[in-house]
């Protein structure tokens, strides 16, 4: 018998010897395919590139006319586009400042209930004091309020309905507001302007109202600003703005606020060609706004929110980087945008890429739309299709030959593939039963090496994955009891001596005893979290299903953390839906567990005076959502796929904030195996709403 005879047969050496898995399909790959193979196809590749050559060069020319054309007319398109919803503002914008200059001549006729919604701060400054429905009111003080600057209030008020109907208009609005030469601000909607302006604003000093003077503004029409930091805490934003005159002076300037986060997600939401994107550039080639896939491109990340720890006590715009005359990179494209209104020009980003500009009429900004060359061009892919011709020619004569020889390869193929097909097989099925937490027989014998070898790892590591799991749950178990004994016996010696007769302790003392009581049970709580998350992973819950009473249960959630709260002045609401909910069956015990859990994290991590609200939400789709809704810290963006991972403290790791970092993720994983969904929605500073979706079921 031969040696190719003997592979055919056994697939092993004389001696039936196993040999390296690599070697021994090497050998038959080379013998059997690769060397006519690669014969075959080396004619093949010369014959077709030279004719797809050709074909390609021809073409090449027109294609890249063609897709530069079509990047071209999407710039002008979207640009058009724009310039038309932003033309709806500025339109707004004139009415609103037509309707303030009328309002500033016209005597007031204002309720006293309006008047006493009104005060004077200490420092000077007279403010509105509640919401009403109406806009803010905001005297800065900088000029000493007095009967005349009070009536000049009162004539305003007549602006709140004009003021409510142009923010509902249109989504792109964020807010409207009039200031007065005298630094006094009406804005709507209403916010607790104490804290956020700050005493004495020089309102006439911010670049919202100066651009709009005669100086900036000789034509008193509306004009638009760049981009900045908004003092009312709207972060970064632009406005359309219009003077407001009297036949003495300039009384005022009103605007319209856009914020930056909302061209980004309704304006530069635009479909173009292949990967592109938009970039809005303000008259001074400020980067107005830019969308999250043009980021990576430019180097910069979009500003869109603002931190307001201190007070905005002057013009804040966008740092240098963000305009186009200072990158390098730019700079040739920035050259010939103020050059010419529209434009095409090929650019380097790291990537080749295409620079398309049209000018935005009205606010004279230009939208810069950019994409790569390679997905521009991706119709060029389209000429492959016609080589299909040249191609089918050649398939044609060469099908004879192929039949014969992939009938071989074909017999060869099939009887080496079963062979190794079926131990990889077996290891695949050997692999699903250490999973499912099962234990494995002794590995069959194999006429390859390496999956023998395989095969002896895995019941090995199945027998050490069986021991390690037994003698995690023996630990867990006999650390339990070894550390609740002694645990409750601190606990129970601090109580006796908290409450005992004779010398009572106080002070100092009496808080030292008490803070050894809040550890041992924060040591207690975290026991029992462990040996939860124990039980979880070894499937080791018995879940009832029984009718939930829900409301009780949610009360009592909340009254057992409620004393905790009240240390911080925070705040514990149950907000209960009109009306009556579906019926509700699961395990009361773990949806306890889970409120718990999300409870005591939205106290831990709000901020003092703060707010937790539980609220019920009608059903939606089968389920009944719970949002726990607090006001603390929020959860940045880089903590966001870590929130349900074990002992993440989602950047919390130093701080004076007890825990372990393991709530959130037992809390998961009991909603999981009960049925119910748990998810969440956060910001940086802007606190936090977890949902848990609780299934519908038939009584």
């Amino acid at each position: 018998m031969t040696a190719a005879a003997q592979e055919q047969a056994g697939g092993k050496h004389p001696g039936n010897a196993a040999v390296p898995l690599k070697a021994w399909l090497w050998r038959s790959y080379v013998k059997a395919a690769l060397i006519p193979l690669l014969l075959i196809e080396f004619g093949f590749v010369a014959i077709y590139w030279a004719t797809s050559q050709v074909v390609y060069d021809r073409s090449a020319a027109a294609i890249t006319r063609i897709s530069t054309d079509t990047v071209r007319d999407a710039a002008l398109r979207e640009a058009n586009i724009i310039a038309h919803r932003l033309d709806t503002i500025t339109a707004m914008t004139r009415i609103y400042a037509e309707e303030a200059g009328r309002a500033l001549q016209t005597p007031a006729l204002v309720s006293q209930a309006e008047k006493d919604n009104h005060a004077l701060s200490p420092d000077g400054a007279f403010h509105s004091l509640r919401d009403t429905g109406g806009s803010a009111v905001f005297y800065s003080g900088i000029v000493p309020v007095g009967e005349a600057e009070r009536d000049k209030v009162w004539r305003t008020v007549r602006l709140d309905p004009l003021m409510r109907s142009i923010k509902a208009s249109d989504p792109l609005i964020a807010q409207l507001y009039l200031n007065t030469h005298d630094s006094l601000n009406r804005i709507y909607p209403w916010f607790d302007v104490l804290k956020i302006y700050p005493p004495k604003m020089d309102i006439p000093s911010y670049n919202f109202y100066y651009e709009a003077d005669a100086a900036h503004d000789p034509e008193r029409e509306p004009v638009w600003t760049d981009a900045y930091v908004d003092p009312a805490g709207g972060g970064w934003m632009v406005s359309s703005i219009a003077p407001v005159y009297s036949p003495a002076r300039l009384e005022g300037v009103v605007g319209i606020d856009v914020t930056i986060g909302t061209i980004v997600q309704r304006v530069l939401d635009i479909r173009i060609p292949g990967d592109g994107y938009a970039v809005l550039v303000g008259r001074e080639g400020t980067i107005l706004a830019l969308p999250p896939k043009g980021e990576a491109d430019l180097g910069l990340s979009e500003l869109l929110a603002h931190s307001y720890e201190e007070a905005i006590l002057k013009d804040r715009f966008k740092p240098a980087e963000f305009n186009i005359l200072q990158k390098p990179m730019l700079t040739e494209l920035a050259g010939a945008m103020r050059a010419a209104p529209e434009g095409v020009r090929r650019i380097d980003l790291g990537r080749p890429m295409i620079a398309s500009w049209a000018q935005v009429a009205g606010p004279d900004w230009s939208l810069l739309v950019l994409a790569s060359e390679d997905s521009v061009l991706a119709a060029s892919s389209d000429l492959r299709s016609q080589l299909a011709f040249v191609s089918k020619g050649m398939v044609g004569i060469l099908l004879v030959f192929y039949a014969g020889f992939f009938a071989f390869l074909w017999r060869r193929s099939a009887a080496m593939s079963a062979r190794v097909a079926e131990p990889l097989g077996d290891l695949e099925r050997r692999m699903a039963v250490i999973s499912d937490g099962g234990t494995l027989p002794p590995a069959p014998p194999s006429a390859i090496e390496e999956l023998q070898k395989v095969g002896e790892h895995l019941v090995r590591m199945g027998d050490k994955i069986d021991a390690a799991n037994r003698a995690k749950a023996n630990f867990l178990s006999a650390m339990s009891h070894e550390l609740r004994t002694p645990l409750n016996a601190i606990i129970g010696h601090a109580d006796l001596l908290e409450g005992c007769e004779g010398e009572r302790l106080e002070g100092a003392r009496l808080e030292q005893l008490r803070a050894i009581t809040a550890a041992g049970w924060d040591l207690v709580r975290l026991v029992d979290v462990v040996l939860d998350l124990s039980r979880i992973e070894r499937q080791d819950l018995a879940l009832s299903n029984e009718p939930l009473a829900l409301r009780p249960l949610l009360e009592e959630a909340l009254e057992s953390h409620r004393a905790e709260a009240e240390k911080r002045a925070i705040t514990l609401d149950l907000a209960w839906p009109e009306g009556p909910l579906p019926p509700l069956r699961g395990d009361a015990k773990i949806l306890r567990r889970i409120l718990d859990e999300l409870l005591s994290n939205a106290v831990k991590y709000n901020l003092p005076g703060g707010r937790v609200t539980l609220q019920v939400a009608p059903e939606a789709a089968g389920f009944l959502p719970l949002r726990i809704i607090d006001t603390g810290v929020g959860i940045g963006a880089e903590h966001r796929d870590s929130v349900f991972k074990a002992f993440h403290r989602l950047g919390h790791e130093n701080s004076t904030i007890s825990g372990a970092g393991i709530g959130l993720a037992i809390a998961k994983r009991f909603a999981e195996i009960s049925g119910c969904g748990l998810d969440f929605d956060s910001k940086a500073g802007a606190g936090s709403t977890f949902t848990l979706s609780l299934p519908c079921r038939p009584q």
